[in-house]
């Protein structure tokens, strides 16, 4: 059996954690789409698909307002301090706050269906953390495609800071790129084979508050709803939540 110094021995020397935010972000999305992508997608995968897709939300969000301008980041903007900023020793702001800072401040085109579809990835975020979560992977990789495609094609298309990457973030852009759009064919190709029974369901057809598509047929006489793309059930808060947001992305 080894001894500590011998395994110490044996690790390269001059190895740093060394991963600025645009490429932390990145890594962050591509381990999601990793987890999310694979040929057996386990409870685990799914764990962490949650857990990386919002942490690389949170850190790409952020990296665009620090772009606009550094205090941006802090929870109370007038208290910031070039010092504290330097030293990371700050309450940095919620996503939620980033959200509308950038639509506000930096004139991002974020819409409230966006807006909507990191909500709810935080709630998830939040619930997997404090409390433990139960989702299945069908889901999962419905409500990942509408946040990558939000971050890809919003967030990170036209900004300053990824057009002064390099090499290795524009290769890991593609790989999320290339893993988003393989889950956007499986919900496509999934939703071509409900189309049937989604045209013949009796009922208004919901946004369904678990994968945010719109396939929940609405069994208003019992107050429940049936996802026939990932078989969730609503009712209760979930019930009344749909029914309300019946016009848009829940």
């Amino acid at each position: 059996m080894a001894t500590a110094d011998e395994n110490t021995s044996e690790r390269p020397d001059g190895h740093q954690l060394e991963f600025p935010p645009l490429r932390n972000g990145l890594d962050y999305l591509e381990s999601a789409v990793h987890h999310l992508t694979g040929a057996n997608v386990t409870p685990r995968d799914v764990k962490y698909a949650v857990l990386h897709l919002h942490a690389g939300t949170e850190v790409l969000l952020k990296a665009i307002l620090v772009d606009e301008h550094w205090s941006l980041a802090f929870d109370d903007p007038g208290r910031a301090t070039w010092d504290r900023y330097q030293s990371g020793n700050f309450k940095s702001c919620t996503v939620d706050d980033a959200l509308a800072r950038l639509r506000n401040i930096a004139d991002v085109a974020i819409t409230d269906d966006d807006m909507k579809a990191v909500r709810a990835l935080t709630r998830d975020r939040n619930a997997l953390q404090h409390f433990g979560l139960v989702h299945n992977a069908t889901a999962m990789e419905a409500r990942a495609a509408t946040v990558l495609d939000f971050l890809l094609t919003t967030v990170l298309s036209d900004s300053s800071v990824v057009m002064r990457c390099g090499e290795e973030e524009r290769r890991s852009l593609d790989r999320i790129r290339s893993g988003l759009g393989h889950i956007k064919v499986f919900v496509k190709q999934r939703m071509n084979r409900l189309a049937p029974q989604l045209a013949a369901a009796k009922g208004i057809l919901l946004y369904c508050v678990s994968c945010t598509t719109r396939a929940a047929v609405d069994e208003h006489s019992h107050k429940r709803a049936h996802c026939l793309f990932c078989d969730h059930v609503m009712k209760g808060v979930d019930y009344e939540i749909a029914t309300h947001l019946a016009d848009g992305p829940c």
